[in-house]
């Protein structure tokens, strides 16, 4: 308890400093990437896995049951569509490492002509605005060895003496603490590593006649422009802008809002969230909405006559540890996968 009040202070010291030049940082320009917002289905299967929270064995779980990857952990999913709707972030310790099998399997995928895709949710968000709070220990360990390891390829590459060394550990603060705090702000802020990785995500996805967004949409996200809204959390994420835009922030924005999360959300009726929803819809020309973001204790299910599906049962060991389910949409019927 005694190294807390010291931790926030290197917390805030560290704030202070730019997030360049640092091990976990990209180096140079980064371009502003356009992230996919629109796929055609074309008779393809699609497959929607809800929050992940940094369980990796849960994840592969989730992976196996949507039969897009083996247990070997290939991609057989063939031209499936696989979306994942948001939260790897948080509430676990191995976060980089799914964010790197999702990595290698989109590769796969694609050269089988399929579709692998990672979408930012509320977690994400937070962590680029540097909120740590849902952040464990172990998750703070994670990338502290990502940093070192990259450190240690940098110093054999161009020598001690041409890398800048590590900061000195404040007075009553672990070295584990305060390095796992640094790499964790050096990764995750605008223009970090991880943060630009995540720039290439969507916020808002459609895919055939199916919307994609981690808590849901309105009428007026959809005339603000799906892309245009991606596009700015994605020049937001490596640095360019300054501020994501407000629809990522608001308490009933496309990553907060609770409106779609059925009785888990706390809401009594749906009616008013429903005639939202359809109104949504008839915007786009889609027939449904998928959302993550509220758990479902008793697993995945539908509302507003199946006009939203809610993919998020609590899997991660970091909430309710529940077992994993899958969506699954083919030729316009949606099926629940469990295991």
């Amino acid at each position: 308890a005694a190294a807390a009040p010291a931790l926030l202070a290197a917390q805030s010291a560290l704030a202070k400093k730019a997030n360049a030049n640092k091990p976990g940082a990209q180096k140079g320009k980064v371009d502003v990437p356009k992230p996919v917002t629109k796929l055609d289905l074309d008779g393809r299967r699609l497959v929607a896995i809800g929050d992940i929270h940094g369980d990796f064995a849960q994840a592969m779980k989730a992976l196996e049951l949507s039969k897009c990857m083996d247990s070997e952990g290939k991609w057989v999913g063939g031209t499936a569509v696989l979306v994942q709707v948001g939260d790897i972030l948080d509430r676990g310790d191995n976060e980089l490492a799914i964010m790197r099998k999702f990595q290698k399997l989109a590769k796969e995928a694609k050269e089988a002509g399929g579709e692998v895709v990672v979408m930012n949710g509320n977690h994400e968000i937070m962590n680029v605005l540097g909120d740590f709070r849902y952040v464990t220990k172990g998750a703070f360990g994670e990338c502290r060895r990502w940093v070192e390891k990259k450190r240690l390829r940098e110093v054999e590459k161009l020598g001690e003496e041409n890398v800048e060394p590590l900061p000195p550990v404040p007075d009553g603060v672990s070295p584990n603490s305060y390095y796992g705090l640094k790499a964790r702000r050096d990764l995750f802020l605008p223009g970090g590593e991880m943060a630009v990785k995540m720039a290439t995500n969507p916020t808002v996805l459609q895919v055939g006649d199916t919307v994609f967004a981690h808590a849901g949409i309105t009428e007026n996200h959809v005339d603000y422009g799906f892309q245009r809204l991606n596009n700015e959390v994605a020049a937001w994420m490596v640095g360019k802008n300054s501020q994501p835009p407000k629809h990522v922030l608001e308490e009933k924005g496309v990553v907060w809002t609770r409106d779609y999360g059925g009785a888990e959300g706390g809401n009594k009726s749906e009616a008013a969230a429903c005639k939202r929803l359809q109104e949504a819809l008839d915007a786009t020309g889609a027939k449904r909405l998928v959302v993550g973001h509220t758990p479902q204790q008793k697993g995945i299910n539908s509302g507003c006559g199946g006009k939203v599906w809610r993919s998020d049962t609590g899997m991660s060991r970091g909430i309710y540890g529940n077992a994993p389910q899958v969506i699954e949409i083919v030729n316009g019927r949606v099926r629940v996968l469990s295991a």
